[in-house]
């Protein structure tokens, strides 16, 4: 019979070298520095990674065994046959059942998740991984015994990711796929644009749908990627994380973004549809505003920029200040 370690190297060099990399990434004490050099490693050498592979297939082949039932023999007298017969299918029924909770178990579990235009809303994975979901979201996250994944449709999200790398968290958004094992970060994926920022540990950013090719990009700490979906080229670059955290705590960080994608933005968390005029939506907007009613956050908009704004029908029109045009 196969048992869990047969798969392993028989270097017991590379053996042991895999261990020890399952076991330093699992810490608490993981970081950037530890990631990145476990990258050159892995890519030192073929073996490398069926090395690490076959450490996290037993890893987690271990973690599904349960210890045995306690068996009492005993001697059946062959004048009770139906005795015999009730035992064996009392066996039999309790080994279903057995077999049949451990299948379950191991069947991976999907949930969906929306939000409301406004709504803050933070969940809690099977995996022990919590999902801060900004307002009007969409995601859907599956938990198995192999991976963890989320596909986020329009939607922004704060992850804190639970390490285990015996099952790595992989997040679709559009046309990029990030894979991460242990950190804590934001991304965005809202009209055709995708923007991650990590706050702690380090990510990966790949093509969607292409798991083996190289990493477009390997984010740590104070790092953001932003890419505009079926359009070549992604832009990294040095960022504040908590700017693009704010919004968690009830704040919305503006650095120089055109007027028109602040309305955008805004947009998530009225009712009320904000339009800007063409006169008005290059105007830079460097401001910090707390999230609330339509008019508090124009009253702040205002303050900052020469605009004014008027209620037309069902939506709101931000334009120059008549003295500004």
């Amino acid at each position: 019979m196969a048992t869990p370690t047969d798969n392993l190297p028989p270097d017991p060099a590379l053996r042991d070298r895999a261990v020890a990399w399952h076991v330093r990434l699992a810490s608490d004490g993981a970081d950037g520095d530890d990631w990145l050099e476990f990258e050159a490693w892995l890519a030192e050498a073929p073996e490398h990674l069926r090395a690490y592979e076959a450490v996290e297939a037993v890893w987690s082949d271990l973690d599904q065994v349960t210890p045995a039932p306690t068996v009492v023999p005993f001697r059946p007298r062959v004048t009770r046959r139906p005795t015999v017969w009730l035992g064996a299918i009392a066996a039999s029924l309790v080994a279903t059942v057995i077999v049949g909770s451990t299948l379950w178990s191991n069947l991976p579990t999907t949930q969906t998740y929306d939000t409301a235009r406004g709504e803050r809303r933070t969940i809690e994975l099977s995996d022990g991984s919590h999902i801060t979901l900004n307002g009007g979201s969409h995601l859907t996250a599956t938990v198995s015994r192999r991976e963890r994944r989320v596909v986020m449709a329009d939607a922004e999200a704060v992850f804190d990711v639970a390490k285990d790398p015996a099952r790595p968290f992989f997040i679709q958004a559009g046309d990029r796929e990030i894979r991460v094992v242990g950190t804590q970060f934001n991304v965005l994926h809202h009209a055709g644009e995708v923007k991650v920022t990590v706050r702690r540990g380090i990510v990966e950013v790949r093509p969607s749908g292409q798991p083996t090719a190289a990493p477009i990009a390997r984010l740590t700490k104070g790092q953001g990627l932003s890419h505009r979906e079926g359009q070549p080229g992604d832009r990294v670059a040095l960022t504040d994380p908590e700017a693009a955290f704010a919004w968690t705590d009830g704040r919305l960080v503006f650095r120089g973004e055109r007027l028109a994608d602040v309305a955008a933005t805004l947009n998530r968390y009225g009712t009320v549809p904000i339009v800007v005029s063409p006169a008005a939506a290059e105007l830079p907007v460097t401001a910090v505003i707390n999230l609330g009613s339509e008019d508090e956050m124009l009253r702040t908009l205002a303050a900052f920029l020469p605009v004014q704004s008027q209620r037309s029908g069902d939506s709101i029109r931000l334009d120059l200040r008549r003295e500004a045009r």
